[in-house]
């Protein structure tokens, strides 16, 4: 959605008040563990756009609560299986040699939306080490969620999504 349909559709734009009051309305709290997959676009138009989301999240959640996010970097992925989209064959072997190593402070996300993307860069947000699944958490127990995240275990039992539950 362009940012003048999220305007024309909106009655009012969403605040970090307004959204802190949807997320409890919803039942979320101080003190929770929450997984988060968003779409900044859902929300209609959002006056601070994903900061407002992110402070709104961790306000509610407080630093006795962990917000998770995914922080996918799928291009840190073998080339012969991509999907969407393929790239040509010829290319493989140029994108293995030549991909950036992944760096969990500097290797973006891919296709996980404006507030995952800012939410992995937040003061105190731990990412996991994953090159191509990783998860990014903040508060009581981000470390212990993103901890060990083995290359064989991308959404396993030993991955940061098994310890959210």
């Amino acid at each position: 959605m362009s940012e003048e349909d999220a305007i024309a559709k909106a009655e009012t734009p969403a605040t970090v008040a307004s959204l802190e009051a949807d997320l409890r309305a919803i039942g979320l709290a101080a003190g929770q563990v929450v997984l988060v997959h968003s779409s900044l676009s859902a929300l209609g138009w959002v006056a601070g756009g994903a900061q407002a989301v992110v402070e709104a999240l961790l306000n509610v959640l407080t630093d006795a609560g962990t917000l998770v996010m995914p922080a996918y970097s799928t291009g840190n992925s073998e080339p012969t299986h991509w999907r969407e989209p393929p790239v040509p064959e010829a290319w493989w072997q140029i994108i293995r040699d030549q991909m950036p190593a992944f760096d969990r402070k500097r290797t973006p996300t891919r296709e996980m939306g404006a507030i995952a993307e800012l939410f992995r860069t937040w003061p105190d947000a731990r990412r996991s080490d994953h090159p191509a699944c990783s998860f990014a958490a903040w508060g009581r127990y981000a470390h212990a969620i993103t901890a060990e995240h083995r290359l064989n275990s991308s959404f396993g039992e030993d991955s940061p999504l098994a310890r959210v539950y």
